[in-house]
């Protein structure tokens, strides 16, 4: 495992830092510069994160200047408040940091991680600088470097011409005159220097360390370092990693320099001879691989694979492969939820949580009940509030408002617009424990996910306690049966849910002293979210004496009016409401990163407003809602079936051909920009494509989508000529990692953007 040294004060976000690297990473906390430092004296660390405000911005930084001097070949991440302090942000990038986790963002687990990785990589790649003082000038130094620093990003030739500052051309010469291989051949040892340091310091597998380093399998790492450095990689794991891969290649042994004097005249008489061809009217270089061609390549030539691509003006068609045949799409999935969404209400159209009063208010109190009336709003969380609980006491600052300080009856929280089941039937038990398998109801808060934050002991073997959890709801919601682990353990904390008392239970051990962050999945999302907003009320005042009382479907008479309440409910009064932001607002933040929670919420919103069409439940009708929509676009009946409103079901069926006519409805709509908007691009900060396709950045907006053996990819995409296609590639039963699958799939939206035939 890489060793890693954390300095940071705060034990909370010690504990959501652990849990984000845990267990890929070996860790150790220092609560001060001096611990730090004392720390990394006859040890072997990797990569240090360390806080950019402790004590203060200004020492932070010549601490961290001191680091690098001391300890050049180890990697430094910066965790602080950066906010709008580029000059800063500047200062540590000359300091010489490796990457910046932004402050809040310790819960992004991958965004840390890919901070960290990318840290590591670089501290490598100053190794090999090291290593190579004294055999190689700097400017080769710098390109061995630059190799292997890129090397998980799988660059190309012009890609390191650029960054040696030579046209590509001209990169082999100039690597000959610095004692180096051809480009090509440099860029591979870069690959396996690297995958010397995952094999050996990181005790990656071979398969790990392939797909680390952009091989496809494990057999292209096992040829690559046969031949060039002529051991396997399982030898380079045991006999030193990338010290050893870096003595093979580097360690005076002029065949693996280069090959021999004919090649090296060749290559000058090809530096010399290429621009005067080209001057001479020779042919330009071939152009870069067609879409079709890439589609004909490993990895994509065995896979299930569905591509449909027209003209978004014209519907001509540019590219299609087994465009009626059905993929489980993923996440494509929100791509139809939310556009049959948009079909039925509007952009416009906002949901509402009001609170209405059923009694006479006499003075400031209530004598009957206050009862909510739960429209399914998806957005009652911090996304869109400062956080869950402050939405609750927005709710709870109107009743204080309209004067109510006591209620003599109960909180009536009403879901009867919905059926009371909350989990998908077809979605894998694994998923239920976490945030993305989370599940809601009519009234449901904070995205159906509770944090809990436990400590362990002071030593082994004595009980670890749970510290705090929120949003908070009933007390005994949550409970822990934890045991202290020796400080060097791992945390092992899970969740446990326990129908009999609707409880979670945590189980497991934490490390001694250490203070962890667990993200779960509610089970019982409608009594919690009623349990926090009688603890809002409460906190404003509001004394409810009749306790909290949640009234199910099966619970409203059919003839009731006031199951749910509303205008026609006798002496009913309604006394706060809370409004969601627009629906089009809602599809942004369903699509850009990909909120399943929120996908869900829509669809069963979706099937209530079809409530007394069908007897079914509200998830059956929010499907049948789904697939009517796509079948007026006239699409054929077998092109779409819908398992859930997410993606996260392996049941959901649909061609790419149906999800193309429905991105073509949505751009012919008013709102059709809005909707292009509320994909992903590249670039985009916390959506799905933030670290792809950076070329295609402001040209490509796209629904990604991910599950085991299912790679997607659907949107828009500008070419270079100003045409905009509309496209959807689906993949699925690979058997492959899917950044394999993904790195292809892109390669192929990238010859689309170019091709423009």
């Amino acid at each position: 495992m890489a060793e890693l040294s954390l300095l940071q004060h705060d034990p909370l976000t010690v504990a959501r830092l652990r849990d984000a690297l845990t267990p890929s990473h070996r860790i150790r906390a220092f609560g001060s510069w001096t611990a730090l430092e004392g720390g990394l004296q006859g040890s072997e660390v990797d990569a240090c994160i360390v806080d950019a405000d402790l004590p203060s911005r200004a020492e932070a930084m010549e601490r961290m200047e001191r680091l690098q001097l001391r300890h050049p070949t180890v990697g430094l991440v910066a965790f602080g408040d950066f906010g709008r302090a580029t000059a800063d942000v500047f200062r540590l990038g000359q300091l010489g940091v490796d990457g910046l986790v932004a402050a809040h963002s310790e819960d992004d687990a991958a965004r840390v991680r890919d901070a960290v990785e990318r840290s590591l990589t670089a501290a490598r790649a100053r190794r090999c600088a090291h290593l190579l003082k004294g055999r190689l000038d700097a400017r080769g130094i710098r390109a061995v470097a630059w190799c292997v620093e890129h090397a998980p990003d799988a660059p190309r030739v012009p890609e390191l011409a650029e960054a040696m500052a030579t046209q590509p051309r001209r990169l082999a010469s100039r690597l000959d005159g610095w004692g180096l291989p051809h480009p090509g051949r440099l860029l591979i040892w870069g690959r396996l220097l690297l995958a010397g340091a995952l094999l050996a310091r990181d005790g990656r597998t071979v398969e790990e360390a392939a797909y680390g380093v952009g091989y496809a399998s494990a057999s292209g790492l096992t040829r690559a370092m046969k031949r060039e450095a002529d051991a396997t990689p399982g030898a380079m794991a045991k006999e030193g990693g990338l010290d050893e891969v870096h003595r093979r290649l580097f360690g005076g042994q002029g065949a693996r320099r280069g090959r021999g004097g004919i090649l090296r005249l060749l290559t000058v008489l090809l530096a010399v001879l290429l621009p005067l061809t080209a001057c001479a009217g020779a042919p330009a270089a071939p152009p870069g691989p067609t879409p079709a061609g890439l589609l004909a390549e490993p990895p994509l030539d065995r896979v299930h694979l569905g591509v449909h691509v027209v003209e978004a003006a014209t519907g001509r068609v540019v590219l299609s492969r087994n465009a009626d045949r059905k993929f489980i799409p993923a996440s494509n999935q929100k791509v139809l939820t939310t556009a049959a969404a948009l079909d039925r209400w509007g952009p416009d159209h906002r949901f509402e949580t009001a609170l209405w009063a059923q009694g006479e208010v006499v003075g400031d109190t209530l004598a009957g009940d206050l009862v909510l009336a739960g429209s399914g709003d998806p957005t009652l969380s911090d996304r869109y509030h400062p956080s869950v609980q402050a939405a609750l006491e927005a709710l709870a600052d109107s009743v204080r408002s309209a004067g109510v300080r006591r209620i003599r009856g109960r909180l009536v929280v009403d879901v009867t617009v919905w059926d009371s089941a909350s989990v998908p039937g077809d979605w894998e038990v694994g998923d239920l424990t976490w945030s993305y398998g989370a599940t809601g109801g009519a009234f449901a808060v904070g995205e159906g996910v509770v944090r809990a934050a436990v400590q362990g002991g002071t030593h082994p073997g004595e009980p670890a306690r749970l510290l705090a959890w929120w949003p908070r709801g009933d007390p005994s919601f949550l409970r822990a049966d934890l045991t202290t682990l020796p400080e060097d353990s791992s945390d092992t904390v899970r969740p446990f849910y326990l129908p009999e008392s609707r409880a979670l239970l945590l189980r497991g051990g934490v490390p001694a002293g250490q203070v962890d962050t667990l993200r779960m999945a509610v089970r019982d999302p409608v009594r919690q979210a009623a349990a926090a907003l009688g603890r809002a009320l409460a906190s404003r005042g509001v004394r409810v004496e009749g306790g909290v009382n949640v009234r199910w479907p099966e619970e409203g008479a059919v003839d009731d009016p006031c199951a749910p309440p509303g205008e026609g409910c006798p002496g009913a009064r309604r006394v706060a409401a809370l409004t969601s932001p627009s629906l089009l607002t809602i599809a942004q933040g369903i699509l850009e990163p990909s909120q399943n929670w929120m996908a869900e919420q829509l669809l069963a919103a979706l099937g209530a407003h079809q409530a007394g069409e069908t007897e079914e439940g509200t998830r059956e009708r929010g499907r049948a809602a789904v697939r009517a929509y796509v079948l007026g676009l006239g699409a054929d009946s077998m092109d779409v079936d819908p398992g859930d409103g997410s993606g996260l079901s392996v049941r959901n069926l649909v061609t790419p051909r149906a999800l193309v006519r429905v991105l073509a409805d949505m751009r012919s709509r008013p709102f059709g920009a809005g909707y292009r908007d509320a994909l992903a691009e590249p670039g985009e900060e916390d959506s799905t494509l933030e670290d792809r396709l950076p070329t295609l950045s402001g040209r490509l907006f796209a629904k990604t989508g991910t599950i085991s053996n299912v790679d997607a990819l659907s949107g828009y995409l500008v070419r270079e000529d100003g045409t905009e296609l509309i496209f959807s590639i689906l993949s699925n039963g690979s058997g492959l990692p899917s950044r394999v699958v993904r790195t292809a799939v892109d390669e192929v939206v990238e010859a689309l953007a170019r091709d423009t035939r």
